[in-house]
């Protein structure tokens, strides 16, 4: 009850301080920072823009302000030099305690107001895109600990330096420490520039909300526990650190609590759900290597996921025939996934984890007996992990609420099964539309309790699926069949920006100058529109998948890649013939050189054709040329030297920039100079058709492209 009676009062005595208000008031300045004038991600997606940016500048410079503002707090007592006076109304540890307290409350109502103050702005400019949930726990989880992590660090260092500014330079050199290698490149310690690389504006962001408790959990734990032992060192009889150790040490409880929370930390670090151990280059050998081969002549399962933890649920049934010799046969799942029971016609056999990741998955060994027919049950789950190579990697296999995307054994286990009679069943929110990579759905089934029950065939237990609140258009142009599944959110969004109109012009234009796609199967195209969290797109099986940034509200007035919206779609379905249907070799070379110049271009004779020369010469041609002259003034393109005397990531960006307009800019005007140099538009869409048909399976190389119009690097350079 005194420590409550202490508590009460210096949560009163601060709110009272006009110091405390200072500070407050310039925390809740910091998102407007990153609104405006140093954005974190330029990454376009509503919810980047307007929740990531605000949120990170906050984080970053709240966990600063707070961590002085702590100091000052602690401080006041050798400043003013009230010790004895304070000792003689309550312990030294006991006011330490309550003031870190207040200090923590300040921190919440702190975070409470910036979350209230942009709340309305940021709704209004999200528009139909705002989610309340999404805004909310990014302030919850990220800046609000920020603060609170801040603080601990600072307290820590106070209880052994008793100086204010050498603990301040101690919190920021770990501030300095989480911003490098290794720490940078671990979500987990990042603790003052969290893991926030982009937010879906539609597909929900469950993982990175998840892994952003899991980072905040391990620093508040493994700080808490410090800050625990550092409380033994708290001064006592005008005693120093260690002096006042032994009138300490009567609180054992005390180290030995902070002690069991560093413990818990480490724990909690070792096990994370989050990414594999799988090494960076993929040893295919290990991941082809599945031991005896097995005679399966069907699969039957049922998948059951929680959508709620985002983990996989399922029970599946092999038939095998004909297992001659029998031997251990190694089963593919997804490395986070655990089996939990193997049945051969009714009865248990052993079974091992071999805990081999590689890139996604591992092995599960067991051994099967010599027989003619038998029945293998296998019950599988757990959360699916992504590669762990880099542990800032966010697009993979997920599953949430609003969106499921598995791939690489993440949705059955495989024994590389190539033909057999393969069904499963997959129960699913009712919003959720499912989309299979290859197969085909056969049925549907209402179960009455807010969820469906999809029932999917195939041939191949590589199986692949998306699932989302999807919206489908079907677009006929030029015998090809256009299905095009997009995220019901963007219906308004896709419809201002005539999505069928632009699907019909791109596909009537492509397939008329740069001939068919050749790897559609019976001239049927789907189109796919998939998470932010994925980072580009890819094709496989006549499906052709890109994530949503490329669809974005921001993205649709990129000037890089059109004049308008429309422009910007056309851009990425024109992708389909320049990065899928022929893909592009890329090295630092000719850095210029990618899928982005000859779909910049194609975008550009698109328009021009429909609305004009004089239309596509402005909004195109001079667009181009205005970068290319910027970069070539930029002082630092002119004198690399610097870029390597300044900070990293200062040099870095710069780069990032450059190339990006070597890619968008430079490129379409080399490639613009190509087809005035082989004759004009028909010659030249002659050449561009051929590289299209010709060498499917290779990647088309600058100097492919050169030799096919008959000229040299030189010929295309521009002055």
């Amino acid at each position: 009850m005194r420590f409550v009676h202490y508590l009460r009062v210096e949560t009163n005595r601060i709110f009272r301080s006009k110091t405390t208000w200072i500070f407050v008031a310039l925390t809740a300045v910091l998102p407007l920072l990153g609104l405006t004038l140093f954005p974190f991600s330029e990454l376009l997606t509503a919810s980047t823009q307007l929740i990531i940016n605000p949120v990170l500048t906050g984080t970053l410079g709240a966990a600063f302000l707070f961590a002085l503002f702590t100091l000052l707090e602690l401080d006041k007592v050798r400043k003013f030099n009230t010790f004895s006076l304070t000792e003689a109304i309550a312990p030294s540890m006991a006011l330490h305690i309550a003031r870190m307290g207040a200090i923590f409350i300040v921190s919440l109502a702190t975070g409470l107001i910036v979350l209230i103050a942009y709340l309305p702005y940021t709704a209004y400019n999200m528009g139909s895109f705002f989610e309340l949930r999404l805004y909310v726990s990014t302030y919850l989880i990220f800046m609000i600990p920020s603060m609170w992590i801040g603080s601990l660090f600072a307290a820590i260092f106070y209880q052994f330096f008793r100086r204010v500014d050498v603990s301040f330079i101690g919190v920021v050199a770990c501030a300095f420490m989480s911003l490098n290698r290794p720490f940078f490149e671990d979500f987990i310690l990042r603790w003052i520039m969290p893991n926030l690389p982009i937010f879906s504006d539609a597909f929900g962001n469950d993982r990175l909300l998840r892994m952003g408790i899991y980072g905040r959990v391990f620093w508040l734990l493994m700080l808490g526990g410090i800050w625990l032992v550092s409380l033994m060192f708290t001064r006592k009889y005008e005693k120093g650190a260690f002096g006042s150790l032994p009138f300490n040490i009567k609180k054992f409880y005390l180290p030995i609590a902070g002690a069991a929370l560093i413990l818990l930390s480490v724990n909690h670090y070792r096990s994370q759900p989050f990414y594999n151990n799988a090494p960076i280059e993929v040893d295919w050998e290990v991941v082809d290597d599945i031991g005896a081969a097995l005679n399966i002549t069907s699969i039957s399962a049922d998948i059951t996921p929680d959508f709620s933890r985002g983990r996989m649920f399922g029970r599946i049934v092999y038939e095998i025939d004909g297992n001659v010799n029998g031997g251990k046969s190694r089963m593919i799942i997804n490395s986070g996934y655990t089996v939990y029971s193997m049945l051969l016609d009714g009865e248990p056999i052993e079974f091992i984890d071999l805990n081999n990741d590689q890139f996604t998955i591992k092995h599960i060994e067991f051994e099967i007996p010599t027989g003619d027919r038998m029945e293998l049950v296998v019950e599988y789950g757990g959360y699916p992990m992504l590669w762990g190579f880099s542990r800032l990697i966010i697009g993979g296999p997920e599953i949430s609420r609003r969106n499921v995307d598995l791939m690489n054994h993440s949705v059955i286990p495989s024994l590389r099964v190539r033909e057999a009679e393969i069904e499963v069943r997959l129960t699913l929110p009712e919003p959720l539309t499912l989309i299979t990579l290859s197969g085909a759905v056969t049925d549907i089934n209402h179960n009455g309790d807010g969820t469906k029950t999809w029932t999917l065939t195939d041939e191949s237990d590589n199986i692949g699926i998306f699932a989302a609140d999807y919206v489908r258009r079907v677009v006929e142009a030029n015998d090809i069949t256009v299905e095009f599944y997009h995220h019901a959110r963007f219906t308004e969004l896709l419809e201002k920006n005539n999505i069928d109109e632009v699907l019909s012009d791109v596909f009537k234009f492509c397939t008329e100058r740069f001939g068919p796609l050749h790897y559609l199967e019976d001239d049927r195209l789907r189109l796919v529109q998939t998470s932010a969290h994925m980072l580009g797109g890819g094709a496989i099986n006549g499906m052709s998948f890109m994530g949503e940034i490329a669809f974005s509200i921001y993205s649709l007035t990129d000037p890089l890649k059109g004049a308008s919206g429309m422009e910007l779609l056309a851009h990425e379905i024109i992708h389909q013939w320049w990065g899928l249907n022929r893909m592009f070799w890329e090295d630092d070379e000719t850095p210029e050189w990618s899928a982005e110049g000859l779909t910049v271009y194609s975008t550009y004779r698109l328009y021009k054709e429909k609305f004009g020369e004089e239309f596509a010469r402005l909004n195109s041609v001079e667009e181009w040329q205005r970068a290319v002259d910027a970069m070539n003034r930029n002082f630092y393109r002119r004198h690399p030297e610097y870029l390597d005397i300044m900070p990293e990531t200062f040099a870095a960006t710069l780069r990032v920039n450059e190339r990006m307009v070597m890619k968008y800019s430079l490129m379409p005007l080399k490639i613009l100079r190509a087809e005035e140099l082989v004759g004009g538009e028909e010659a030249f869409d002659a050449i561009l058709a051929e590289l299209s048909r010709s060498n499917q399976f290779e990647f088309l190389t600058y100097q492919e492209f050169l030799d096919a119009c008959g000229l040299t690097k030189e010929d295309l350079r521009l002055d």
